[in-house]
C-alpha cells in the first residue's frame, strides 16, 4: 500500500518536472523565434565601398533616416580611414543608432559623397550625437600609419534640432573635416558634424522613387549626389514634375494615390484616390499638367484622372499584360503597350476610345515618337521598331539584350537595354546603331539633365542611378541608393 502510494506520487512528481521542462522549453522556442524574427539581414550591393546595408521589419510608418557621409577641407594627398563602431543620437536621453553595424568610413567615400546607412528610428525630437570610434588610419605614399583615436564616446549637442514624425523619410548628413583631424597626428581629433538635408532651390534636381522603402531620394545633378529625402508612404511608383507649377507628382502603387508634393517645401499639397482602382502602377501626365493617365496591371484597366478636380474622368480595360503608358506630345496621344496582344494601343486623351492599334514585335515596353514615327522597345526580340503611324510601314533594329525603354533627346534614341547592362544609341531617321555604352546591371528609366549633359538610368538590380557623360558618352559615374529604384525625374 505504502509502494503503491509513494510510486504515485513520484509519478505526480515526474509529471510536474517534465510540465516545468515544457514550459522552460516552449518559452525558449519562443524566445528564439522573436530573436530569429528581429534579426537583420545583409546584402551587397555594386558601387559601394561598403556595400552592407540591413533591412529590417519594424513598422513601414516609422520613421526612415539616411546617413549620407560628405567632406569639407579640400583635396589632400593621403587617405584616411576610420572604423566607426556606432554613431547614434539622443532623444530625450534614448539613444538610437544610425547604423545598422559598425563601418568603416574612407575619405575617398567623403569626398565624392557616400550614402552610408539607412535605418528606421523612433518618433522623437534629436537633440544630441555621439561617436565611437575604435580605428584610425592614414595612407600616404603607400605607407600606413595608425592614429590614436579618443578613448571616450565623443559627444555633444546637434545644431539644430532633428524632428521625426510618422511616415518621414529624411536624410541626415556626417559633415567631415579631413584636415582638422588629422592636424595633430598621431592624435586623431573626429572633426565630425551631423546636419539635416537642405534641399536647394527648385532647379538642377532630379527626383527616384524608392516603392519598398516608400522615399524619393532627391539628387542635385550639378554634383550627382543626394541632397534629401522625402517620405511617400504606399510605394512610389511613376513621377511628373512640373517646375512651373511647383508640383511633384508621385503615383502610390499600394494606395492607389497621386500624391501631389510641393517641390519648394517637400510638403504634400493634396492626395487624389482612384476608387476603381486596384494596383495602379505606371502614370504618365500630359504636357499642360491638366490630366493623369493611369495604368492598372492588375486588372488592365486605363484610367484618366482630372488633376484640377481630382476626379476620375474615364476608364477602359484594354486586357492583361500592359507594360507601359506615355503621352506623346507630337501627336498629343496616350499611348500603351501589351505584350499580351503585341500590340501598341493608341488612346483618344480625353475618352480613352482606342483610335488606332499597331502589331508590333515581342513583348513591347517602352515608347517614344519623332517625326510621326513610334519607336518601340521590343525586349524579348531584342529589337527597337520603327512604325509609321499615317503609312503602317515598320523597320526594325537590333540593340542590346533586353531593351526596355527608349528617350529621344538631340536627334538621337537612348535605349536602355535591361537584360544586356547597356544603353545603345541609334539614329532614328536611319534607325542605325552608333555607339553601345556599357553600364553594367540592369538599366531602366531615363532622364535627362540639359544643363549638365548627364543621362541618368536606374537600375533596380544594383539599386543605383547610373550617369552617362553624353558629351564622350561614356559612363560618368554611378550614385548608390541601397534600395530599389522606380523611376527618375529631372527638373531643370
Amino acid at each position: 500500500m505504502k509502494l503503491a502510494r509513494s510510486t504515485k506520487l513520484y509519478q505526480a512528481n515526474l509529471m510536474i518536472l517534465f510540465d516545468s521542462l515544457s514550459c522552460r522549453l516552449s518559452l525558449l522556442s519562443v524566445l528564439l523565434l522573436i530573436t530569429l524574427t528581429s534579426c537583420v539581414t545583409v546584402g551587397t550591393q555594386r558601387g559601394g565601398e561598403q556595400g552592407l546595408i540591413a533591412t529590417t521589419s519594424l513598422s513601414s510608418s516609422q520613421p526612415q533616416v539616411s546617413l549620407c557621409l560628405i567632406s569639407s577641407g579640400g583635396d589632400q594627398n593621403y587617405q584616411v580611414r576610420v572604423d566607426m563602431e556606432a554613431i547614434e543620437v539622443s532623444a530625450g536621453g534614448q539613444w538610437v543608432s544610425l547604423l545598422s553595424q559598425p563601418l568603416t568610413l574612407t575619405s575617398k567615400q567623403a569626398s565624392r559623397g557616400a550614402l552610408l546607412d539607412r535605418v528606421q528610428a523612433p518618433v522623437g525630437q534629436y537633440q544630441r550625437v555621439r561617436f565611437r570610434i575604435t580605428q584610425v588610419v592614414v595612407e600616404q605614399d603607400g605607407r600606413e600609419t595608425t592614429l590614436l583615436p579618443p578613448s571616450q564616446p565623443v559627444e555633444y549637442p546637434l545644431a539644430k534640432v532633428v524632428s521625426l514624425e510618422e511616415g518621414d523619410s529624411v536624410t541626415l548628413f556626417l559633415h567631415w573635416d579631413i584636415a582638422a583631424s588629422v592636424i595633430k597626428a598621431p592624435q586623431f581629433i573626429p572633426a565630425f558634424g551631423v546636419s539635416e538635408q537642405h534641399i536647394p532651390l527648385t532647379t538642377e534636381l532630379a527626383f527616384v522613387s524608392c516603392p519598398e522603402i516608400n522615399t524619393v531620394y532627391i539628387i542635385r545633378t550639378d554634383q550627382n549626389r543626394i541632397c534629401g529625402s522625402w517620405g511617400i508612404f504606399g510605394a512610389p511608383t511613376s513621377l511628373h514634375a512640373s517646375k512651373a507649377g511647383n508640383i511633384l507628382y508621385v503615383l502610390a502603387e499600394d494606395q492607389a494615390t497621386i500624391v501631389a508634393v510641393e517641390l519648394s517645401s517637400g510638403k504634400v499639397r493634396d492626395r487624389i484616390r482612384i476608387p476603381m482602382a486596384t494596383r495602379p502602377s505606371l502614370m504618365t501626365i500630359d504636357s499642360a499638367g491638366r490630366n493623369a493617365y493611369l495604368v492598372d496591371q492588375a486588372t488592365g484597366m486605363v484610367f484618366r484622372v482630372d488633376l484640377d478636380t481630382g476626379s476620375l474622368a474615364a476608364q477602359i480595360r484594354l486586357g492583361d499584360r500592359l507594360d507601359y503608358c506615355v503621352f506623346l506630345e507630337e501627336s498629343q496621344i496616350v499611348a500603351v503597350s501589351s505584350s499580351q496582344s503585341q500590340k501598341v494601343v493608341l488612346l483618344d486623351p480625353m475618352t480613352l476610345q482606342v483610335r488606332q492599334s499597331i502589331a508590333v514585335g515581342t513583348n513591347p515596353e517602352g515608347i517614344a515618337e519623332y517625326d510621326g514615327n513610334l519607336y518601340i522597345a521590343e525586349s524579348r526580340a531584342n529589337t527597337v521598331g520603327m512604325y509609321s503611324m499615317g503609312s503602317g510601314a515598320s523597320l526594325r533594329q537590333h540593340v542590346g539584350l533586353g531593351p526596355s525603354r527608349i528617350l529621344f533627346h538631340e536627334r538621337s534614341l537612348f535605349v536602355a537595354n535591361s537584360q544586356g547592362g547597356s544603353v545603345s544609341v541609334l539614329r532614328p531617321d536611319q534607325l542605325t546603331v552608333v555607339k553601345e555604352i556599357a553600364t553594367g546591371g540592369s538599366p531602366g528609366e531615363m532622364a535627362i539633365s540639359f544643363a549638365r549633359n548627364w543621362l541618368y538610368a536606374v537600375d533596380g538590380s544594383a539599386n543605383l542611378v547610373t550617369v552617362i557623360d553624353l558629351s564622350t558618352q561614356k559612363l560618368e559615374s554611378e550614385i548608390d541608393l541601397r534600395a530599389k529604384p522606380f523611376d527618375i525625374v529631372v527638373i531643370q
